[in-house]
């Protein structure tokens, strides 16, 4: 058992790259690494059961918040430590919303560590890298604001919006993590990206190869998946060359999909962005990878 649990930490020192701590440094981050991501997320347990019970407690907020001891950390491909998840620790409440959007949004973060384990584990197997991973977890504003925006879609469309917690639920990218690989390679390892998560319990609920549609402004290949404990999330597989162009172009895009901006102004964005893509080698044999959606 003892072995066992050496050989655990062993990998956990491999997976997050802390190898050249130094022995002891690195146990020791191996070992909070697998307090956070295996002890204080919900481990296997069902996120809808676990948020009902969350919600008979006039305290669900810090109990579930409770649950998240930190995420996990990271050293990045420049050599910098980063910590899963941090993005969201001081931006994780969801002003002006109901209880049960606040749930949801923090069930999403408890069950972060655990999924970020798997998807280090996913790049290290494959000779990818996790680009990004402070992000992992989405702010409660830009959650907030997506909220606003599909409650302003919906009123301008003369709809009934929906509650706030039904739009935090259907947010499949509450969790959502960037995948780097060869820009040449990229149809192999979403291919293999999705056989390791199918390894280890994963649902695959979409693949949205961006390349086949060829009208639109930005290019990557989107996967949208259920963890075992019934998280969604998302990871975008990019190469440097597509986050390069998504580097040059966020401004543009940050003000294309503002609601005051001008029909004509969005239009010269949308050009000017889908230009910057349009610009790159298509990947090998990008063109095979077929879009997939799990049936309802």
């Amino acid at each position: 058992m003892r072995n066992s649990k050496i050989n655990d930490l062993s990998r956990m020192i491999e997976i997050t790259k802390m190898d050249n701590l130094g022995k002891g440094k690195a146990f020791l981050v191996a070992g909070v690494v697998a307090w956070s991501a295996f002890t204080c997320s919900f481990g296997n347990v069902n996120s809808a059961a676990a948020a009902q019970l969350a919600l008979m407690s006039s305290g669900a907020t810090v109990l579930t918040e409770g649950m998240r001891l930190g995420g996990v950390p990271y050293r990045n491909r420049d050599g910098e430590v980063v910590v899963s998840g941090s993005a969201s620790e001081n931006d994780n409440i969801l002003e002006g919303c109901q209880l049960r959007a606040q749930v949801a949004y923090n069930m999403a973060r408890a069950n972060e560590p655990r999924i970020t384990m798997d998807m280090l584990d996913i790049a290290n197997r494959l000779g990818t890298t996790m680009e990004g991973l402070e992000y992992s977890v989405k702010t409660a504003s830009s959650v907030k604001s997506k909220i606003d925006r599909k409650t302003n879609k919906a009123l301008e469309a003369g709809e009934t919006p929906k509650q706030d917690f039904e739009y935090v639920s259907e947010t499949g990218d509450l969790l959502r993590y960037t995948e780097v690989v060869n820009h040449n390679e990229m149809a192999g390892k979403v291919r293999a990206t999705v056989s390791l998560l199918e390894e280890k319990g994963y649902t695959l609920d979409e693949i949205d190869n961006k390349y086949l549609n060829k009208d639109g402004r930005y290019k990557a290949v989107h996967i949208n998946a259920t963890s075992p404990s019934g998280q969604p999330f998302e990871i975008q597989v990019h190469s440097q060359e597509t986050l390069a162009a998504s580097r040059t172009t966020h401004e543009m895009y940050e003000e294309w999909r503002k609601p005051e901006t001008s029909a004509e102004r969005k239009a010269e964005l949308f050009s000017a962005i889908k230009s910057t893509y349009d610009s790159l080698p298509e990947p090998k044999d990008i063109g095979s990878l077929a879009n997939y959606k799990k049936a309802v």
